[in-house]
């Protein structure tokens, strides 16, 4: 299997296994129907308590609760489960303080997709948009860390009659959402190409006491791959195809957009790390989204990006990429772009999920034994 997406395509997480459904009055074939508006906007409501107590165990409000409470209207199996995980949250959001200064507050906008039901399991589909305040902005600084998330949630009736959240499924692919826990899953294959060694430069973590990066005068427009990115983070853009880890993708049309030429285009090119394309399927070279495959054309054949040794001397438009612990396996798994600078931090934008200006130092304070890859492009 190549890499034509961030890294392997991985399986859904989910939140408690969901429940089989509840035999349905009338002929087995019928499947799904639509969900009453009632319960639609019944759903709605759990959906959106659930979702803004899970944001909020990382901001202040969770930092000083010892037991941040999960939501009410769950079965007491996902209920017990989440209890756990977000007091893990909570902890994680005092580390993110002592990092960077935390989140002050969590604001979760919900847009309803597709909501079915069969027989007493009802399954929502739905988008999450949440904004994480940062404290102590200064003018020119992002306020907040966003991300947008799709969201499969399954809910079954108790005896009473109530529905009651039994499981979600988020749709995190190979990168990292800061409200939840799960490692993302490694690769674990060799990229389909004729590069087979590792990586060679991994960057060191070590945070010296100011950084002030200086670009190298080259080619490329950094202004326009970071506006690219800063426009197409949440909607992707209808130019291009989108893959199920859609990262690298996202990293290679940002670098295109800022003046990166494409080199070769046949279908016999694709395979080859040395080559670096877009066109119809399947004329697109694995480099063009394949993690692994993007930083062997980038720094090791084109020499398009310079390997920085330091995390720290990342600028605007430089990638970063990461090879998730805690026991990494010399396969990059994902992409990443710098959308701004101050000299104490670095904001990262990426896709799946889709995230807009993550401090760096809030991602190391969660992944700290990932192997960090960082480019000067």
């Amino acid at each position: 299997m190549h890499r034509a997406a961030c890294a392997v395509v991985v399986a859904a997480l989910g939140l408690g296994a969901a429940p089989a459904a509840l035999a349905a009055d009338g002929p087995a074939a019928a499947g799904p129907a639509p969900l009453p508006a009632a319960d639609a906007a019944a759903l709605h409501k759990i959906a959106e308590n659930y979702l803004q107590r899970r944001a909020d165990t990382v901001t202040a409000t969770g930092r000083t609760a010892l037991a941040p409470e999960p939501p009410q209207a769950a079965t007491a199996e996902l209920g017990s489960r989440l209890a756990t995980e977000f007091r893990q949250l909570a902890a994680q959001g005092r580390a993110y303080e002592k990092a960077s200064g935390g989140y002050t507050r969590a604001e979760v906008k919900l847009t309803p997709g597709e909501a079915t039901v069969a027989g007493g399991t009802a399954t929502v589909r739905l988008t999450e948009d949440t904004r994480l305040l940062y404290p102590d902005v200064k003018a020119g600084e992002p306020d907040a860390e966003e991300y947008a998330v799709e969201h499969t949630l399954t809910f079954t009736r108790d005896a009473a009659g109530r529905w009651l959240l039994a499981a979600d499924r988020p749709d995190l692919g190979t990168g990292d959402v800061t409200t939840y826990l799960e490692t993302p899953a490694e690769g674990g294959t060799e990229p389909d190409s004729e590069d087979k060694g590792a990586p060679a430069v991994r960057a060191s973590l070590a945070r010296p006491a100011e950084q002030a990066p200086q670009k190298v005068a080259a080619s490329y427009n950094y202004s326009k791959m970071v506006a690219y990115a800063n426009k197409y983070w949440k909607h992707p853009n209808n130019d291009y195809r989108t893959y199920g880890n859609d990262c690298t993708n996202f990293i290679s049309q940002a670098m295109y957009a800022g003046g990166w030429k494409p080199v070769g285009g046949s279908l016999l090119d694709r395979r080859k790390n040395s080559k670096w394309f877009y066109g119809p399927q399947p004329w697109t070279s694995y480099t063009w989204a394949g993690a692994e495959n993007w930083y062997f054309f980038a720094q090791v054949h084109s020499k398009r990006t310079k390997p920085l040794r330091n995390i720290w001397a990342l600028g605007t438009a430089d990638v970063l990429q990461a090879d998730w612990g805690p026991r990494p396996n010399n396969n990059i798994d994902h992409s990443m772009i710098v959308t701004a600078i101050t000299r104490t931090e670095r904001y990262l934008t990426y896709h799946t999920g889709n995230t807009h200006n993550r401090k760096l130092s809030n991602l190391l304070a969660k992944r700290p034994d990932a192997w960090y890859y960082a480019h000067r492009t």
